[in-house]
């Protein structure tokens, strides 16, 4: 138990440091590239990011769980690095066919390649922090993500000054590109292979958490998007601000939820307990954070984004809600990871994003606060139906 504290402890620690410097990252890029090229990076790394889960495929979910059951495994673990490796290059390589169709101007279609490329390597960079959640060293994340974030925010902010939005991009694959060096060369791993029974095997059980881990990424991203379509590039920028500084508050339910899976495949029914625990923790954190960011959505818009972003506060005090139903959503697919209903992840994730296109589609045209009750009212649902479905057993 104090194993799994002291681990959770650097968990918290890199989750914290993702979140801040990411934001960070994401003011400093927004007031350097202003709404226009700024809402272009978002859409960039929105396309990209939600092509990501593909390349995952419910792989880093289904190893944390091994790993943290059999620690000496390494048959698995060689042959999941082997995959995700080739799983990153087929990402890259669908971002950069996407560019070629999504956009027509050659400096957008160069920003969805670079943006390929950064997520290809995070989607290597989660299959290793896994494995070190389910070691008990997340203290080796701790640092690669600091590393990442810190050299991030100083490379991609110098870029957008010099060279504007690909520039920005740059430094962003660059940070990325340092942190899986530092997890290669600070990780023991065994070398990576090709086993193709092993490579079916692992793919057959991930199939339910891709589907989930596409529909949340759909989710999280798909918003941005329709925004975009409709209102423009201006819209994005306003309303990606305020998209990203509700995720980047995201925190407790996001690291908690991560701790839970290694402890809680490891200790079987004892993690009961542990588990109602977390949920408390995460769900009076969401709701004070909601109150904080709902309540002084003008305040934290202008001292964070200027006054340019003005408009994100209208979109900032619905999405701020939806941390309290975001945090039941973590809980709850970590829960149904751990007890094996892997299923039922993808199916819930899959009529979630169902209601966010319906809602969509209802309340987008009343402007950035009708795409944000779009997000509540989806976070909402998928909160319900998980309640349900963990409380069943």
């Amino acid at each position: 138990m104090k194993s799994w504290q002291f681990n959770t402890r650097w968990l918290l620690s890199s989750q914290f440091a993702a979140r801040v410097l990411g934001l960070v990252n994401n003011v400093l890029l927004a007031r350097l590239l202003a709404p226009a090229s700024y809402g272009d990076f978002t859409q960039a790394m929105a396309i990209a990011g939600s092509l990501a889960p593909l390349a995952d495929m419910g792989v880093s979910a289904i190893i944390t769980r091994h790993v943290a059951r059999r620690p000496r495994a390494s048959a698995v673990l060689s042959a999941a690095i082997g995959l995700r490796m080739m799983q990153g290059f087929l990402l890259w390589g669908m971002a950069v066919l996407g560019a070629w169709w999504i956009y027509n101007a050659p400096s957008l279609g160069l920003a969805l390649a670079l943006a390929g490329a950064y997520w290809a390597v995070a989607c290597i960079h989660q299959l290793l922090a896994g494995v070190a959640r389910a070691r008990l060293q997340a203290h080796i994340e701790t640092r690669a993500v600091v590393l990442e974030r810190v050299t991030t925010v100083l490379l991609a902010a110098g870029g957008a000054l010099w060279l504007g939005l690909g520039g920005a991009l740059l430094g962003v694959l660059a940070g990325g590109t340092l942190a899986l060096i530092f997890y290669l060369r600070h990780l023991p791993l065994p070398r990576a292979r090709a086993h193709l029974l092993i490579w079916k095997l692992l793919l057959a059980f991930g199939v339910p958490l891709a589907i989930g881990d596409v529909c949340h990424g759909l989710i999280m991203r798909v918003d941005i998007l329709a925004v975009g379509i409709r209102y423009g590039s201006q819209s994005v920028g306003w309303y990606g601000s305020a998209s990203t500084l509700l995720w980047a508050s995201n925190l407790v339910a996001g690291s908690m939820s991560l701790a839970m899976i290694p402890v809680a495949a490891s200790q079987g029914e004892r993690a009961h307990g542990v588990a109602s625990r977390v949920l408390r923790w995460m769900l009076t954190v969401a709701v004070l954070l909601a109150v904080v960011l709902s309540g002084g959505a003008e305040f934290w818009v202008s001292l964070l984004y200027g006054a340019e972003y003005a408009p994100a506060s209208d979109a900032l005090r619905v999405l701020a809600w939806c941390l309290v139903p975001a945090s039941v959503v973590a809980w709850g697919n970590a829960m149904l990871l751990v007890r094996g209903r892997t299923t039922w992840v993808g199916v819930v994730a899959a009529g979630g994003l169902a209601c966010l296109l319906l809602c969509l589609w209802w309340w987008l045209p009343h402007g950035l606060s009708g795409a944000g009750y779009a997000q509540l009212v989806t976070q909402c649902g998928m909160a319900g139906w998980l309640w349900w479905l963990t409380r069943k057993e």
